[in-house]
């Protein structure tokens, strides 16, 4: 059987908050089981050198990144369906306690899956943050820890707050908005630049973009 192995390099292994990392995403997504959900099929830490594994289904295809360079414009039919998929396997992971924080195109699968067409499975709960109360992992999961990528964090994710499952769902907005626009809705040469446009400035909505044809229903 064909998998994907990620592997925690030992040059790594004195960092506590990568080991600490690696461990959640391992916890996280064993949590998970749904049909648009990566499997985790093991985990553990390799006896000689000790390095940390993860073991997953392989999936082939593209990542939802690739497929927006090459195959747009997509039909908006075809974004919904995509989309539906996504949001059923946030919503399962929301469910457990589970909040994604670095939702992207590249973190999105697109396959061919027994005669199914854009078959969705969202991976890389790499930094995933689990809702159990207070946290016994510190300096992980603590308020004013950024993680994440900056084109697709939530304003409260940018100021280091808080999150909940509404920092996911934004992030589903902006990947929304670029499988319409063919692009992202805030661009910067900085991260910080990205960031800041986010948490001040509303986005340019998709049908005063030109060249974009978009549903008023869709675009709502």
């Amino acid at each position: 059987k064909v998998v994907c192995v990620k592997v925690l390099r030992s040059t790594m292994m004195t960092d506590e908050t990568l080991v600490g990392r690696f461990h959640r995403e391992a916890r996280a997504a064993s949590r998970l089981n749904h049909p648009n959900s990566i499997t985790v099929i093991d985990f553990g830490q390799e006896k000689q050198e000790g390095s940390l594994y993860l073991v997953m289904e392989y999936v082939p295809g593209k990542d939802l990144g690739k497929v927006i360079r090459e195959e747009r414009p997509l039909k908006e039919e075809r974004i919904v369906y995509i989309m539906d998929q996504v949001l059923s396997a946030l919503a399962d992971a929301h469910a457990a306690g589970i909040i994604h924080r670095d939702l992207k195109p590249e973190n999105i699968m697109v396959t061919d899956l027994r005669g199914t067409k854009d078959f969705v499975k969202v991976l890389d709960f790499g930094i995933a943050k689990l809702q159990e109360g207070p946290s016994n992992e510190p300096g992980l999961t603590q308020v004013g820890m950024v993680c994440g990528t900056p084109e697709y964090m939530s304003p409260e994710q940018a100021r280091g707050e808080e999150l909940d499952a509404r920092s996911d769902v934004y992030a589903a907005g902006v990947i929304l908005y670029q499988m319409v626009v063919g692009r992202i809705p805030f661009s910067a040469p900085t991260a910080m630049g990205i960031v800041t446009k986010h948490l001040t400035e509303p986005p340019i909505p998709p049908s005063k973009v030109d060249g974009i044809q978009i549903s008023a229903a869709l675009e709502k």
